[in-house]
């Protein structure tokens, strides 16, 4: 896996390599500084499969840099990393085919989860940039091939549910969960339960089948 991380902040681009390579070693990692540089490297080979941008870099306006990635012949999954969490930004990004939105604030267990859930190709809104005016969306897993975003209004599932849905769909265990939604074992097996029994299903795996065919997924 290639992935690209732009930010203008050399600190910030140490602490996520770092993070991404504890989660995964055997990845490529390049870095860029400005929004142009960005473009740049998304045309060169090998092509890039993950995008980390952040919104704050002057030489270009954010959305128009996303916009660029995303219409690469084969376009790299976008992830949007800002320190400023507001619903508007989110909305945006959303829109612009990010495929997440990942707060800076984010530490420990909780930012690995939410790298984790984007990195197997999972739509992830972490928990501290979940507002009213943007909770509630799904995206196709894997990102961006279909380009779609909705509610889906036939799978009434919580918050919570929707959360512990993509930690599922990340491959992480009822602790690992817990873990990063900050909540007990017993906790998460009652939403788990409750989100079998929303969805119909028997199992984890059954759970991701029919979320997958109703769209939630």
């Amino acid at each position: 896996m290639r992935i690209m991380i732009v930010d203008d902040h050399e600190l910030f681009r140490n602490g996520l390599r770092y993070q991404l390579a504890h989660i995964d070693p055997s990845m490529e990692i390049v870095e860029a500084d400005t929004f142009h540089d960005a473009i740049h490297l998304a045309g060169s080979a090998p092509r890039l499969d993950k995008v980390f941008l952040d919104v704050m870099i002057p030489d270009m306006d954010w959305r128009e840099a996303l916009l660029a990635l995303r219409d690469r012949p084969e376009p790299p999954d976008v992830v949007v990393v800002s320190g400023v969490g507001d619903a508007r930004i989110i909305r945006a990004a959303i829109d612009h085919g990010a495929c997440g939105f990942i707060p800076k604030s984010l530490k420990g267990d909780i930012l690995e989860s939410a790298l984790r859930l984007v990195l197997v190709g999972g739509f992830s809104i972490a928990p501290q940039g979940v507002t009213p005016a943007v909770g509630g969306l799904t995206l196709a897993a894997g990102g961006l091939g279909g380009g779609a975003v909705g509610v889906a209004e036939d799978v009434p599932l919580t918050p919570r549910q929707r959360e512990v849905l993509n930690h599922i769909h990340a491959g992480l265990s009822n602790r690992q969960i817990a873990q990063a939604m900050t909540l007990s074992e017993a906790t998460i097996k009652m939403h788990i339960g409750r989100l079998f029994k929303v969805l119909g299903a028997q199992s984890r795996t059954d759970a991701l089948a029919v979320a997958r065919r109703k769209g939630v997924l």
